[in-house]
């Protein structure tokens, strides 16, 4: 659970670092990848010193880094995206209702038996999710590309979680990290060169933002929470981590000046309720 908390605390500064980037949402992405390697092969090889013969490899193995991978690719591409085009708050509550994506993956891929208190807790957070757009129409903040994407992102990084699950039931934190990020990195390079986003930071700001955003939410806050998912049930960890959109929509208060409408707080409070009752009466392990 300390592991899990650093870890949201890491990732929750992600979508600062996106907002103050000077290259664009997906070349901040592939800086996000290929800075935190050295720190995660740091972390792989100081594990293999506690555990001097891991597992081999298997190619399931390798086919699950890779789809890892990619989920995590079109995580980043479409929630930095939404970011730039909806706002801080929005894109990431948005994009953090994956905890419905894993409960449902944990369902048919785990055997998970959904009760209809889930079913309930599913209606009301879609329900503040749908509130969270339409103050959007009040307020004339946000855009409807950039809500769609952070509800694209939710799908993706549930994904993600999954196969992380997965990955982590035999293989450790640091191989597993290492390697998927590995596969982000070459399908984020790819992504952003059709997107035609420059590489390059015009200023020493610009490279610590690159910096931050390898070293503080994805060596650092992914990494444990990837740790914590080998030893956390998937439910129990992808609830918890909605506290990310909390800190994040605070610091994007205090950093950047983009409060909270009402209406939008009220949205954010029913899909925050609406969670908690999938998880509070929810599924049940057969």
């Amino acid at each position: 659970m300390i592991a899990l908390a650093a870890g949201i605390i890491g990732i929750s500064f992600s979508p600062i670092f996106v907002s103050l980037s000077e290259i664009g949402p997906t070349a901040t992405a592939v800086y996000r990848m290929a800075l935190a390697l050295p720190a995660l092969a740091l972390w792989m090889g100081l594990e293999r010193r506690a555990e001097p013969a891991p597992r081999r490899l298997t190619r399931r193995d390798w086919l699950i880094l890779a789809l890892s991978g990619l989920m995590f690719t079109g995580d980043l591409v479409a929630w930095h995206t939404a970011i730039l085009t909806t706002g801080v708050a929005n894109a990431t509550f948005l994009g953090n209702l994956a905890p419905l994506v894993v409960t449902l993956g944990a369902w048919l891929l785990f055997h998970e038996r959904i009760t209809l208190g889930f079913l309930l807790g599913l209606a009301v957070a879609l329900g503040g999710a749908g509130l969270l757009m339409g103050a959007n129409a009040f307020t004339g903040s946000g855009d409807l590309l950039g809500d769609a994407l952070g509800v694209i992102t939710a799908l993706f990084y549930g994904a993600y979680l999954l196969t992380i699950k997965q990955l982590r039931g035999g293989l450790p934190t640091g191989q597993v990290m290492l390697l998927s990020s590995a596969f982000s990195c070459i399908g984020l390079l790819a992504a952003s060169l059709v997107l035609g986003e420059g590489l390059l930071p015009a200023t020493l700001f610009g490279w610590g933002m690159l910096v931050g955003i390898a070293l503080l939410s994805q060596a650092g806050g992914q990494s444990l929470i990837a740790f914590a998912m080998r030893h956390l049930p998937a439910s129990l960890a992808s609830a918890t981590m909605l506290a990310n959109p909390v800190i994040a929509a605070l610091l994007a208060w205090v950093i950047l000046g983009q409060a909270l409408q009402p209406l939008q707080g009220l949205g954010c409070a029913v899909v925050l309720g609406g969670i908690a009752l999938t998880q509070r009466l929810g599924h049940r392990a057969r």
